[in-house]
């Protein structure tokens, strides 16, 4: 009967272990070792592991643009019969100078407005300061204090309108106005006709300060957090990344880049090829060390007298490189770049076994 315990105590142990042995997590296995004598006489090339800090990824298409809200507009102050523009669209013009000659009936009656509203904001600004004394001293009834204010504060905000829009407008000797940029920048006509007539309060131009002018560029949702900068086919022009739109559209999101620099000679509106360049610790080999088993892809690393097939996830292709990624530490060892195909058919062997 003692005897009978002890073998049903011994059989609950051995359920307990196995059942532990099979909580307990698989480990994949990574590495598989062929003896290098294994490969005979073939020829053997052996080429070193680099390590990345970035990786590229494929190509796409962004455009040149301005960012909302950065464009500085101007409106005609009064209507013209003709504009004579001085300046092609898209150039680079700076804070004050000529954009435009303003030609008809109600330029010249602007300025008799302009100067009308100055006096009348004088007279009435004279009136206000001299009443103020009387109004605090209380020799001035209110409804007559109030009745001044209203005049003054109008005529404060009429003139200050006209003059306004008069910043925008220069005057020479010979009595031609021209409307000029309000802020350096990138010039955009609204309409480039200088025939076409156009009312008061038309959008003439915008000016883009060069500094809003950034690449928009809609990128795949996959690694985005690592977005690092863009890169464009000249491999010059390279762009940090400044924001990312939190809209998700098509599996993808918006992202604009730093103002361009100098390097990157591209025109508003145009569109360009680009590479986005991410932030992550990866490796790069020539793509002949690479070979498939078993839907997995391989690199054979040098050990001594051995090779170690080692698992490894490719992440992009660059000319003949492969850019991969592996949980085995390669940087600096040497992987097999000839004779990969005898390390591949050994594996089949293996496999038939």
């Amino acid at each position: 009967m003692k005897q009978a315990i002890k073998i049903i105590r011994s059989l609950k142990q051995i359920s307990l272990v196995a059942c532990t042995l099979l909580l307990l997590p698989v480990q994949k296995s990574l590495a598989i070792d062929i003896n290098i004598e294994e490969l005979g006489k073939y020829k053997l090339n052996f080429e070193q592991v680099s390590s990345v800090t970035t990786v590229s990824s494929s190509t796409l298409i962004a455009q040149v643009t301005e960012k909302s809200g950065a464009n500085f507009s101007v409106f005609l102050p009064f209507a013209v019969q003709q504009v004579k523009t001085l300046i092609t669209n898209g150039q680079v013009v700076v804070k004050d100078q000529k954009i435009a000659y303003l030609n008809g009936y109600d330029v010249h009656h602007f300025l008799d407005e302009f100067e009308a509203a100055k006096q009348l904001f004088n007279i009435a600004e004279k009136q206000y300061q001299s009443s103020l004394a009387l109004y605090n001293n209380k020799a001035l009834k209110q409804s007559q204090w109030i009745e001044i204010s209203k005049d003054y504060f109008s005529a404060k905000l009429r003139f200050e309108h006209l003059h306004h829009y008069m910043s925008f407008l220069n005057i020479d000797k010979n009595e031609q106005i021209a409307i000029i940029a309000p802020i350096a920048g990138i010039i955009r006509y609204s309409n480039t006709s200088d025939s076409d007539s156009k009312a008061e309060g038309e959008l003439l131009f915008d000016i883009i300060p060069k500094n809003a002018i950034r690449l928009k560029v809609k990128v795949p949702l996959h690694n985005i957090s690592n977005l690092a900068y863009l890169k464009s086919a000249n491999e010059l022009c390279k762009i940090a990344v400044d924001s990312k739109e939190n809209i998700i559209d098509d599996f993808a999101m918006t992202v604009w880049s730093k103002p361009l620099n100098e390097q990157c000679s591209l025109s508003l509106g145009e569109k360009v090829l680009i590479t986005p360049i991410y932030q992550q610790n990866a490796y790069t080999i020539d793509k002949t060390a690479v070979f498939e088993f078993e839907n997995n892809n391989y690199i054979a690393i040098k050990n001594n007298s051995q090779l170690n097939l080692i698992v490894i996830n490719i992440l992009n292709a660059h000319d003949d490189q492969f850019i991969f990624q592996s949980d085995a530490v390669l940087a600096n060892r040497v992987a097999l770049t000839s004779s990969v195909s005898a390390v591949q058919g050994i594996l089949l062997d293996l496999g038939d076994e």
